[in-house]
Parts: structure tokens; sequence; C-alpha cells
């Protein structure tokens, strides 16, 4: 089968002839229907996420259940999409038993595609507990990236930035997990005003029912200081987080989401005097994974992705990195 494999020191993925893998005991085997490329590709492949281990890339995936393991007792339904919780955890430690999987701290657990194989594959075996039946109705495509493009965004904002109704709340940064958290904060009916520096992006929420939408360059002058509940980084750099602090209002919470600087400054003096709340954000939990699908299937949130052949991988990793791809891509085995 066509794999998509890391190489340690390589800056592009190679594609390989390799077997198609055989599930282990507590494991499933799934055809691959579609795989989401991600901005955290690029991190690998730049070396900034450092791995000394070859793997098969792709932590967005869904397919269908052609094999299990011998110690499988769920019966999968044939033809059925399964998402695949890119998080892999091991359902033992602290963190999973109380809801908090994707901090998962088993000894043995690798993300899928981020250290085990993934999905840029025709097939890929996961362990049976982290896959999750997709509603009828919904594509390979739209399936596979909102295991990270939706239940991100859908976790920074509701669990951890408490978001509900009527509640003010302003994204920065417009990019495929912030175009998805634009329609998570809607279809929680909160007081949403988004802003981002490319006015292409700016259209595209207008397009998906943002009221309150701003080009990042003016919001100084348009916004009014200390005004929003929640504020929610999916850039993460140093002119964005600055932002978030000033926006914030007393007492309010900022959640961090993007990584686009390994650091970012904090003025020290506002956090104390106004008891700002900084949350990290990672990923989502298998609970927020059946919830997110709940919303797609009810048509409230509508990712916008496009595909092409697994293949061109390579190809559309840089054009992410150029940042040509609006939206969110799906590669297709």
């Amino acid at each position: 089968m066509l794999a998509a494999k890391y190489i340690p020191g390589e800056k592009k993925l190679s594609l390989k002839d390799v077997a198609i893998p055989e599930p282990g005991p507590k494991e499933v085997l799934l055809k691959v229907r579609a795989a989401g490329i991600c901005h955290s590709d690029l991190h690998i492949l730049s070396g900034e996420i450092p791995y000394t281990t070859s793997f098969t890339m792709g932590h967005e995936g869904c397919g269908e259940v052609v094999k299990t393991g011998s110690a499988v007792k769920e019966k999968f339904k044939d033809g059925v999409l399964y998402a695949v919780h890119g998080p892999n955890p091991c359902g033992e430690c602290s963190y999973c038993k109380s809801g908090h999987d994707n901090l998962c701290n088993g000894p043995d657990r690798a993300y899928i595609g981020i250290g085990a194989d993934g999905a840029y594959a025709e097939y890929m075996v996961v362990p049976a507990r982290n896959i999750v039946e997709v509603p009828p109705g919904i594509s390979p495509q739209v399936a596979a990236v909102a295991t990270d493009a939706v239940l991100t965004p859908y976790h920074a904002i509701k669990t951890l930035g408490g978001v509900t109704h009527n509640t003010k709340v302003l994204l920065i940064g417009l990019g495929g997990l912030g175009m998805n958290g634009l329609q998570v904060a809607l279809a929680l009916e909160a007081d949403v005003t988004v802003c981002d520096l490319r006015e292409s992006s700016l259209e595209s929420a207008k397009k998906l029912g943002a009221k309150k939408v701003f080009n990042s360059k003016f919001i100084e002058q348009e916004l009014k200081p200390q005004s929003f509940d929640v504020v929610v980084d999916f850039v993460g750099r140093d002119s964005t987080f600055l932002q978030s602090q000033k926006f914030v209002r007393a007492g309010g919470t900022i959640v961090l989401v993007g990584l686009g600087s390994s650091q970012v400054p904090i003025v020290t003096a506002s956090f104390a005097t106004y008891q700002v709340k900084v949350q990290g954000s990672f990923w989502g939990t298998h609970k927020e994974m059946q919830e997110v699908y709940d919303l797609i299937a009810d048509k409230k949130i509508k990712p916008q992705v496009q595909t092409a052949p697994l293949k061109e991988v390579n190809h559309w990793l840089e054009e992410l990195e150029a940042g040509k791809i609006p939206g969110r891509m799906a590669l297709i085995p």
C-alpha cells in the first residue's frame, strides 16, 4: 500500500510502498477514506517538533473497519465511517478515567500520525477504543478534518472558555481552526467578534454568519479594551497575544490555541491587577468528538474542506506553508 512516511532530518515526506499492517489484539484495521493535513505536520518537518524515528504521518483520519484484533469484542458496521481520536489515550490512567483523555499520560501512548503511524496511507491500525462512529451523511473529508480542525476549537471555546449563550467572545485568527471556531461559537449562541489580517478570510466569516468582523490592523481603534469575557488566540504570536491581553475583561479568560511562536509575552501587571486567566488548550476528548459530529450532522457546523490525492501530499504541505489553502485540505488515498 502507499504510505507517506516521515524520515528524521528530511523536509519532505517519503512516499513508500509498504505492507498492509495487521491489527494487534485490541486494534482495528481501517481502510482510510480521508486524511486531513495540518500545520502540526509542518512543525514536524521543520524540526520544531523533533522525532528520531520514522512513522507514517497524518493525525486527522477516518475510514471503514475492515478487520479487528482477536480481543476486540465490539461489532463494527460494514460501510460505516469511523473517525480516529488522534490523542490515542490509553483508557487506564487517571486523566482518561476522569474524562480528560486528551491529557493521557499512559507510558506507551503516542499520538496517531505524530509518533505513531497515522492516516497518510491506504490502511492504518488504531486501538479499537479510539475510534468514533461518524453519523450518516457526513463525508469522509469532513469527518477526517473534524477530528482536529473542529474538535480543537470546540474544546477551546466550549469546554475551556466556558462560552455559552451571550458570552462576549473575541476570536483572533481565521485560519482553518479559527473559521471552525467561529461556527462553534455561533452554534453556542455567543456574542461573537472576529478579526484577521486577510480580507478574504473576513469575507468568508461574514458568509458563515459573523456580524462583527474586523481587520486585525485596526482593532486597536475599533474595539474597546477589556470588553470581552473570553478571547481565543488561534495564532499564538507576540502581537496576537498582546491583543488578547488588551481586550479581555477583568476576571476574563484567554484561551491560547495557536503555536505561532514558541513563547509569548505576558504583561504581568495587567494579569495581577485584573486577575486574567490564561488557559492552554490541547486537542479534545473522545466525548467531545461525539458532540462535534452531532453538531455537524445537525448542520450547525459546516467545515470547509478541499480534497486532493494522497500522492500529492508534499505539494499540498508546501501550499499550506505558503498560506494558499483556505479552510482545510483532506487527502484521499
